[in-house]
């Protein structure tokens, strides 16, 4: 037997309360010997024998009512016919396995990973619940399959290690979908999971919607958690953000290869970390020095030819083997073209920032003055930059259908009073800062986004930039603010508009505005919001596994290692079917460290009877069974009731005395009254 709540038990000394009392309260009198109560006492010992035994019992069931109660509270695990007896065997048992990357970690220095644990765990309970049926529902298909056994759970295929995410949302969305369909008499989910807070996405309105369809269930649905959550021992984690060929000598056709990682790194670790990075088949090693707990690093390699390549990064083996290592794959750059709408200097700043070298065929950047925009080739056009009035409806319409398709467009303020921008965007009142105060930039995104980091770490300067006049873009609820001046007002907003984005900045890249013309801020946001918008005009080298599908289903995607039996379903690497390659890498969320605090899941299954077991890892396969606190619960109010009879029943109460009464003594007679003479 084990205990989900062991700590319970540093109370059982409370179980010799009512003897303490007890005695307690016979030192409170004090015997006096009385000769009269002597004799009573010696007249009736059999009632004073049947009180004793009265107290006793009610001794006895007090300390045993106190006793099972925090035995209890305890939550007590017990296996074999009395854990299932106790606990109650479902017609139905539906695990939901949490099968992500993050579930690859070994914590507490076990051999295994959580989700071997886990299997292990599950395997066992089922062995309790033999009459029961077993579903299985994994985070990749999400597809109930049925069990024959749940015995051979630990080497089913879909219960395998992946390198995807988890959406526990749609999970419990499927095992309702299956509970409705089925209609079980009695049913229980199972559910394994680390409750990484990114797979569990607690914010979601979602949740509301799911625990009101397991409220209108016809059946009893009980839900217990498997708390895996243990923190891992030292971890040090590499994801690949970006990989860029490019042309260094366009004579010698000489190629340079970049890449851009992220290091994550957890618990006591080294100070320098020798890192694997493999191209093209060769391998050599780079020594990292880990200056923080994320830090980004740039590698640049020179190639001898402009040629595809691929290749892979990799750390030593630590606690957490499934984030060591990531994979690309690079092709010669193709063009991408921008197209600049406005007149003046600014414009001609936003075309050097689209393409500030011009011996670089991949980098086009046009001007249009805004009567000639109908000029533009929307069909080859990645990045559109709209410095000029709001456009005419005609050009709006062209606009939206552009940006629908996938194009990225890019706002500047048009001047003068409050008034709609092109799609959607709505432009404040021109502002002016104080002579000696002009308008400073607080806080930006700069891990990610148009204003991240440059390759070498280096944050770009905003804060630094001098902002004398400013226009405040809206892009309404679902805009995303990427930075915002001290005053907390938007500076850059963008929104998805279907396949494409559109983005607006509040101040224009001319001196009379702010230095933004610089360029040391102009010009890194607008390559990368360029090349961002460019790559749908190539196949993709890079994409995140488990979402990536081909874009032909008849095709037949295999490692390029024939060594290595993967599935693009659900494993990273690097996979070719003929001439095409593409690089899959594990979602950027499994590396966040965040979990979901236990004590929020009765609220996102509001209404649901849940059972959390908080410390799985800490318990071994053989404890995993059934508990029988409810039982325990009932016996303490049977000895509560039992308590409540003693002390109310007459049966062992003391009766009353059967001794003869003292005989009366008889009056004196009185003497009669002496007669007068």
């Amino acid at each position: 037997m084990s205990y989900l709540q062991p700590w319970m038990l540093w109370a059982l000394p409370a179980v010799l309360l009512p003897l303490i009392i007890h005695l307690l309260n016979r030192l409170r009198y004090k015997t006096v010997h009385w000769a009269a109560m002597l004799f009573l006492l010696q007249a009736d010992r059999s009632a004073t024998r049947r009180a004793k035994i009265r107290q006793y019992l009610l001794l006895a069931c007090r300390m045993l009512a106190i006793l099972f109660l925090i035995w209890a509270m305890a939550r007590p695990l017990m296996g074999g016919w009395l854990g299932s007896t106790a606990g109650g065997a479902p017609e139905a048992v539906i695990i939901l396995l949490d099968r992500s990357a993050s579930m690859e970690a070994r914590a507490g220095g076990r051999p295994e990973s959580k989700r071997e644990h886990a299997l292990a765990l599950l395997a066992q309970a089922a062995k309790q619940n033999q009459g029961s049926r077993f579903a299985l529902i994994e985070n990749v298909l999400r597809e109930p399959l049925e069990l024959a056994s749940a015995a051979t759970l630990p080497s089913l295929q879909m219960a395998g290690p992946t390198d995807t995410a988890a959406d526990l949302p749609a999970m419990l969305r499927a095992a309702l979908d299956y509970l409705t369909k089925n209609n079980p008499g009695g049913a229980e989910l199972w559910v394994a999971s680390d409750l990484q807070a990114s797979n569990w996405r607690p914010e979601s309105a979602e949740w509301q919607d799911i625990a009101a369809r397991f409220a209108g269930l016809r059946q009893a649905v009980r839900v217990r958690v498997l708390d895996l959550s243990a923190p891992p021992g030292t971890n040090i984690s590499v994801l690949l953000k970006a990989a860029d060929l490019r042309a260094r000598d366009a004579q010698s056709g000489a190629a340079r290869l970049t890449l851009g990682l992220e290091l994550r790194a957890a618990g006591e670790h080294p100070a320098t970390v020798p890192l694997l990075v493999t191209r093209d088949g060769t391998t050599s090693q780079v020594d990292l020095t880990l200056n923080a707990a994320i830090q980004r690093e740039t590698l640049k390699f020179d190639l001898p030819k402009l040629a595809p390549g691929w290749g892979q990064v990799e750390l030593p083996a630590d606690d957490t083997p499934s984030d060591n290592a990531a994979y690309y794959v690079v092709s010669p750059p193709a063009a991408q073209h921008a197209a600049i709408v406005g007149d003046g200097p600014a414009a001609l700043r936003l075309r050097f920032a689209a393409a500030p070298d011009k011996t670089r065929t991949d980098r086009v950047a046009s001007v249009f003055s805004p009567a000639n925009a109908n000029g533009i080739d929307w069909r080859n056009t990645a990045l559109l930059v709209w410095a000029a009035p709001t456009p005419s409806a005609e050009m709006e319409k062209t606009l939206e259908g552009w940006v629908e398709n996938g194009g990225w467009l890019l706002a500047f303020p048009p001047g003068g009073e409050a008034g709609p921008g092109p799609l959607g965007l709505h432009w404040g009142a021109t502002e002016n800062a104080a002579h000696d105060a002009p308008f400073r930039i607080a806080a930006w995104d700069d891990l990610d986004g148009p204003l991240a980091r440059a390759e070498s770490g280096t944050p770009l300067p905003l804060a630094r930039m001098d902002i004398a006049r400013r226009q405040l873009p809206s892009a309404g609820d679902t805009g995303h603010v990427f930075a915002s001046f001290a005053d907390g007002r938007p500076f850059l907003v963008g929104g998805k508009r279907i396949a494409g984005r559109v983005f607006a900045c509040a101040t224009q890249p001319d001196q009379e505005w702010s230095s933004l013309g610089e360029g040391v801020v102009l010009l890194p946001m607008v390559q990368r919001l360029l090349a961002l918008a460019g790559q749908r005009f190539s196949p993709p080298t890079m994409a995140t596994a488990g979402e990536w599908s081909p874009p032909d289903s008849h095709e037949i995607w295999t490692s390029l290692d024939p060594a290595q039996r993967r599935d693009w379903r659900w494993q990273a690497g690097i996979y070719h079917s003929g001439d095409q390659m593409i690089a899959l890498n594990r979602p950027a969320i499994e590396d966040l460290p965040e979990i979901v605090d236990r004590a929020r899941l009765p609220d996102l299954l509001h209404g649901v009877k849940l059972t959390v077991m908080a410390g799985a890892m800490e318990i071994k396969a053989d404890n995993l069974q059934s508990e029988i606190w409810p039982a325990m619960v009932m016996v303490t109010m049977a000895f509560l009731c039992a308590e409540m009879l003693l002390a109310t029943s007459r049966a062992l109460l003391p009766r009353r005395s059967s001794f003869p009464a003292a005989p009366r003594k008889p009056s004196r007679p009185h003497a009669p009254a002496a007669s007068r003479s």
